[in-house]
């Protein structure tokens, strides 16, 4: 999907959304919106298929039902619940919390880096009681991630073995100049460069990120560009292109290490299919 047209589709995902979870936390004064809802509540996106809508999350007292949403019994902190556009729902913080612990990994730290980036200080959250596995989507957390694909991205390239990678890594050109590399490896001079933004549509666009592309090449940078269709589409063929471009300069993944790289790049290599529509590898 074109990414104007997936922003637009999003936009109208969040309204209907918005619409639902105003209508039931006044009907239910108990209910309170949570976990991915409440991210979308706070404008924060999820990694859900467009076009799929989700149920609405809510927090209630035990027993509590709410007709087509999903339920939680919890308690909450009173400064765990707030009110936003007419919503009652958790708080950045609390909405954090609850994403670290119970969405997928990689969707959680889509989200918590949104949040980042939002200026939400995620510091208190250490000082509660956390599963190993919301303390590992903290640590993977980083609030330079500049939208929730590279954040996708950059946990696709960490899940595979490869060192974890920068965002917007700063890189000094000519005349003073500087270029923020999506994801990099400086000890490598490895970089990833996603090219689904808007601002890569235009033939001149184009023309300038080649131009940029080609000053950093001349800088001894090996820049792997990841296009729109990258998740899921062309995964493997990007962990590969990355895997080999950090070996040949360098990166020494030892047997274990390359052993899980190759599991993940067959992994999550799709079958092309004939003509036929049979599938072959």
């Amino acid at each position: 999907m074109p990414q104007k047209e997936r922003k637009r589709a999003g936009e109208r995902e969040r309204v209907l959304l918005l619409v639902q979870a105003r209508r039931v936390t006044r009907a239910i004064p108990e209910a309170v919106v949570c976990r991915a809802s409440a991210a979308r509540v706070w404008g924060v996106e999820t990694s859900h298929p467009l076009g799929t809508l989700q149920p609405l999350e809510l927090i209630t007292p035990e027993g509590l039902d709410a007709p087509g949403c999903v339920t939680y019994p919890a308690a909450l902190l009173a400064g765990d619940v707030t009110h936003h556009a007419g919503i009652r729902v958790t708080t950045p913080a609390r909405t954090a919390f609850d994403c670290a612990h119970w969405l997928p990994r990689a969707e959680a730290v889509v989200v918590l880096d949104q949040f980042l980036r939002r200026g939400v200080d995620l510091g208190p959250l250490w000082h509660r009681t956390l599963s190993g596995r919301a303390r590992d989507v903290l640590t993977l957390a980083d609030r330079r991630a500049a939208s929730p694909r590279e954040s996708l991205l950059r946990m696709m390239l960490a899940d595979c073995g490869l060192p974890r990678p920068a965002p917007q890594l700063r890189v000094t050109l000519s005349g003073g100049r500087h270029a923020c590399l999506d994801l990099g490896w400086e000890a490598y001079k490895v970089a990833v460069e996603y090219d689904g933004r808007e601002h890569h549509t235009t033939p001149a666009d184009r023309r300038h990120d080649e131009s940029r592309r080609e000053e950093l090449r001349g800088l001894g940078w090996r820049i792997v560009v990841a296009g729109p269709d990258v998740i899921p589409g062309r995964a493997a063929d990007l962990l590969e292109a990355v895997a080999n471009a950090l070996i040949e300069r360098g990166w020494q993944p030892g047997p274990e290490g390359m052993v899980r790289i190759l599991a993940r790049i067959r992994a999550t290599r799709r079958p092309r299919t004939s003509r036929r529509g049979r599938s072959y590898g």
